[in-house]
């Protein structure tokens, strides 16, 4: 049986996965429907900012206890981080190159 402990982290670990893997879904082929290619967008960085706020939840709540391990809290912390990075870059690069285009 595996305690609370072993599987601490494994919510913020999948909230981060599932927020990188959402970077691929406008590249799905085009019979697939625009719904499902271009929605998870808007949902990256939600997705995202969760994974971070759980991932910090488990590793505040396992503070102090031996034998935690907090693996999975921190690989969702990280992939939920890169999940709210890079599409804010993304943004600030384009808000960037159209201003000095059209600026």
């Amino acid at each position: 049986m595996t305690t609370p402990q072993a599987r601490a982290g494994t919510c913020s670990l999948l909230l981060g996965v599932g927020a990188v893997a959402m970077f691929g879904c406008p590249w799905l082929p085009s019979a697939v429907s625009p719904w499902i290619r271009f929605f998870p967008v808007y949902l990256i960085v939600p997705v995202g900012i969760c994974a971070v706020v759980s991932g910090v939840g488990v590793l505040r709540d396992m503070r102090g206890e031996e034998g935690a391990d907090s693996h999975r809290a921190r690989a969702g912390i990280v992939l939920g981080s890169v999940a709210i990075i890079v599409p804010v870059a993304v943004v600030a690069w384009a808000c960037w190159v159209l201003s000095g285009t059209y600026g």
